[in-house]
Order: structure tokens, then C-alpha cells, then sequence
């Protein structure tokens, strides 16, 4: 089969087209022939090498975690999924293919109103998203919060959450981007390109920093409540509260995946979250070399879906 990924680690310009042994179905796993695939910005960790630190990866590597297909084939102790089921998954590695193996745990059906690609969009940021409201904030009682980089792929679909469950949404964004709230309602819009509109800002319960830049911590430290806590998917040294009132979400470690999952897509379903995909690549080297380029240097809006 053809796979995009590297022979040997090292910079975008390492990965290439594969021809690659087809995976059969190994204990608890589900074969699916990929219709659409996410981008990450954790896949660069597979073709740089730098994330075998953290985990095995043989060579050749094929990143990709977020994909969604027709499941063709599977291990005889799963039964909840049947060849021919369209399924989202969430695979630890080798998702860039034209078939990828999934854990049966780390898949869902996908309803027949959502289409592949924005299934693909949701496993890596959505689940995260899912977690943090539901697991690293399940014992906090809050109404209000502050969601920072709110037209991210986490911020985006944590901010709509958080409205779902009945909390008073106040978002921080780049003005250049406020187009894309036009269908979301939240409290407070402000933005990073005019700090006056964040000095401007009430307290909140809960502050959630979904955004790579740092240099406003200060900023939004002022508008957490005495009793509040600060969350933060890019570190949290950077706010100065005490230590009591912050959580490092790279630190903390939930196993969500199936019940997020199966929120996720039935919350698209009913249409009561929107997942933007901000651009549709083609299966090919250059496409996905240029995407993740972009994701690398920015924080885009949505995520880049590869469709086969």
C-alpha cells in the first residue's frame, strides 16, 4: 500500500511516498481503508525522530494519529464493529496510509450526516478538548471562564463545551480571525492584537490558555478569581498564581478516548458542535509537506484533512 512517511529521521523534507506491507489485524484491532487523515502538529515528532524519546518508532516511520474509513478487516475478538462500518479512530501511529490499523477502544461509528473528513478532524484536539472539560476540570464547580485561542482546533471546540454545559464563555482571539466565531454566541470577544480589550475583561472562574504565545500571561493572571484556576495545553510557568490554581494539562493524563469520541460525534451529528477543517489536501507528499509546514509556524484555524 501507499503510506507518506520517512526511511530515515529527519527534517519535512524526509518524507516521501512509501510502498508499505498492508497491516492485518492484530488482538483488539480493526483494519479500515482510510478515507481521510488529520494532520498534527505531534506527527512532526515521528518524522524528526525526536518523540523516540517517549516511545518506540521503527523505521520506516509513518506519522498520523486521526483518521477515519471503512473498516475491512478485523480481529475476531472485536464485535462491536462489522467490515463495511464507517469508523473515526484515533491509531498510535502510521494514520498517513491507504490503510491503517485502529484499536477497536480508540474507534466509534461515525453517524451517516458527518462526512470522513470532518471525522478525521476530531480525535487529537477534540478529545483534548473533551478532556480538559470533563476530566481535568470535573472537579472544579465554575459558571464563568476564559478561553484563550479560541479559534484553534482545541480552543474551538473547547470554548462550544463549555456553552454546551451552561458556563458563561468569554474568548480571547486575533482580530483577524473574528470572522470565524460568526456562528457562536459568547460572552466577551477580546483580542491579543489590542490588549486594552483583555484589560477590559471581567474575572473568571476558569481560564483556559489553548494558545502558543505567552507574552500576555500577565495580562490574563489579573482575571482569575482569588479561588480560580488557570489551565494551560502550553505550559503553565509563564502565569504567575500560585501553584495551587494552576494545571499543566501536558502533565496530566486521562484515557478518555472511546467516551470522548462517541460525545464528539454525536454532538456533530446533532449539530451541537461545529468542527471547521480548514483545508482539504490531496494524498500527496507535497500537500502534506507544505501543510505541516504551516501548522509548525502558526496556530491555523482548524485542522488540515487529507483525503484519499
Amino acid at each position: 500500500m501507499k503510506a507518506i512517511g520517512v526511511s530515515e529521521f529527519g527534517d519535512l523534507s524526509h518524507l516521501k511516498m512509501l510502498d508499505v506491507p498492508t497491516p492485518e489485524p492484530t488482538k483488539g484491532r480493526i483494519i479500515i481503508k482510510t478515507d481521510a487523515f488529520a494532520l498534527n502538529p505531534y506527527d512532526i515528532g515521528i518524522i524528526d525522530g525526536s518523540q523516540s524519546k517517549f516511545r518506540p518508532i521503527k523505521l520506516p516511520a509513518i506519522p498520523g494519529s486521526d483518521v477515519a474509513g471503512v473498516v475491512v478487516d478485523k480481529d475476531a475478538s472485536v464485535t462491536e464493529f462489522k467490515i463495511g462500518d464507517r469508523i473515526v479512530g484515533r491509531a498510535n501511529i502510521a494514520g498517513y496510509a491507504e490503510y491503517v490499523s485502529v484499536p477497536h477502544l480508540r474507534a466509534v461509528k461515525i453517524p451517516d450526516q458527518v462526512s470522513s473528513e470532518v471525522a478525521a478532524a476530531l480525535p487529537n484536539a477534540s478529545i483534548s478538548a473533551y478532556d480538559i472539560v470533563f476530566g481535568a476540570l470535573k472537579d472544579h464547580h465554575f459558571s464563568t471562564a476564559l478561553v484563550i485561542g479560541a479559534t484553534g482546533a482545541v480552543g474551538s471546540t473547547v470554548s462550544q463545551i463549555l456553552d454546551n454545559e451552561g458556563k458563561n464563555v468569554s474568548v480571547v482571539i486575533n482580530s483577524a480571525k473574528v470572522d470565524d466565531l460568526a456562528p457562536f454566541s459568547y460572552e466577551k470577544v477580546a483580542f491579543y492584537d489590542a490588549p486594552e480589550t483583555i484589560d477590559s475583561l471581567p474575572n473568571f472562574d476558569v481560564i483556559i490558555n489553548a494558545a502558543p504565545q505567552t507574552e500576555l500571561a500577565s495580562i490574563y493572571a489579573k482575571h482569575l478569581n482569588q479561588d480560580g484556576v488557570i489551565l494551560s495545553t502550553t505550559g503553565v510557568e509563564q502565569f504567575d498564581v500560585p501553584e495551587k490554581q494552576k494545571i499543566d494539562f501536558s502533565d496530566v493524563d486521562f484515557k478518555l478516548n472511546h467516551v470522548a469520541l462517541e460525545y464528539l460525534v454525536k454532538n456533530v451529528g446533532e449539530q451541537k458542535l461545529s468542527i471547521t477543517v480548514a483545508k482539504i489536501l490531496d494524498f500527496n507528499v507535497q500537500d502534506v509537506k507544505a501543510a505541516l509546514d504551516t501548522i509548525r509556524d502558526h496556530h491555523p484555524s482548524g485542522k488540515y484533512v487529507v483525503k484519499l
